[in-house]
């Protein structure tokens, strides 16, 4: 049976290599070389990056899989979870809302959409950026709700890698003003997006939180029109609040 025709070769190699680290648990060059095919140099190579990149360790000639991968595993595996608790209360606050709801998470310092419901009388959708879509923290009401409940460092290591680009006239791009934002969205609980990341919408979004620190956001997204003074800022406020509350008393519980 021939291989399949990969993209990018060299990565369907390293993995190759890795799985059969992983079905060995611990293992030689030569051992890796026979089980799949490639040549000692090639396996050598390829270990020799995986560990200056931390993924394996190396103890004489044996290598073996680093706990790094753990913590991948367990950061997949803590979203997945955390869509799944979320779902419900989600749809439930878009048909409360009659709006777009949003779940968000981290990864690399950005916010991911993970999630999201729509109620059927919204046109938000061709507005806003798709499920899957990765946003810079700072300019969303969601990314702002998750900075808040970070350490300042942590932060500053994001602002560093990912910069603050100005989205609007209306984004946030000076550290000390973020910090000041920050601060005042911890003391409340809520974070307020008005033409920051899209000028025309607005949204209001609440930190889900557990033991271990910020693990997401939910926010309620809708047009200038639709969302603004008292609806935005204590009725949907509200709501938002009531379902972080509900997802995080359902996380607690698994």
């Amino acid at each position: 049976m021939s291989e399949p025709d990969y993209p990018v070769g060299s990565v369907a190699t390293t993995f190759r290599i890795i799985e059969a680290v992983n079905d060995l648990g611990e293992a030689g060059i030569t051992d890796l070389s026979e089980q799949t095919g490639i040549s000692n140099s090639s396996v050598h190579k390829h270990l020799d990056t995986l560990q200056s990149l931390g993924y394996v360790r190396k103890d004489g000639t044996s290598y073996s899989l680093s706990m790094r991968f753990l913590g991948i595993g367990n950061q997949v595996r803590s979203q997945r979870e955390l869509v799944q608790a979320a779902k419900p209360a989600v749809d439930s606050l878009s048909s409360t809302a009659g709006a777009v709801t949003n779940l968000m998470v981290v990864e690399h310092g950005y916010g991911v959409y993970a999630y999201r419901a729509t109620s059927g009388t919204t046109n938000m959708n061709s507005y806003l950026p798709v499920v899957g879509d990765r946003v810079h923290l700072h300019a969303t009401a969601g990314g702002k709700a998750i900075l808040s409940q970070m350490d300042w460092n942590e932060i500053t290591a994001i602002i560093d890698a990912n910069g603050l680009p100005k989205m609007t006239d209306k984004t946030i791009d000076s550290r000390d003003v973020l910090r000041r934002e920050l601060r005042s969205i911890q003391d409340r609980g809520l974070a307020f997006e008005r033409g920051e990341h899209l000028p025309s919408v607005q949204c209001v979004a609440a930190p889900i939180t557990t033991a271990d620190g910020p693990v997401g956001s939910v926010s309620v997204s809708g047009s200038i029109d639709q969302m603004s003074g008292k609806k935005l800022e204590e009725d949907l406020a509200g709501l938002v609040v009531s379902t972080t509350n509900e997802i995080e008393l359902e996380l607690f519980r698994d």
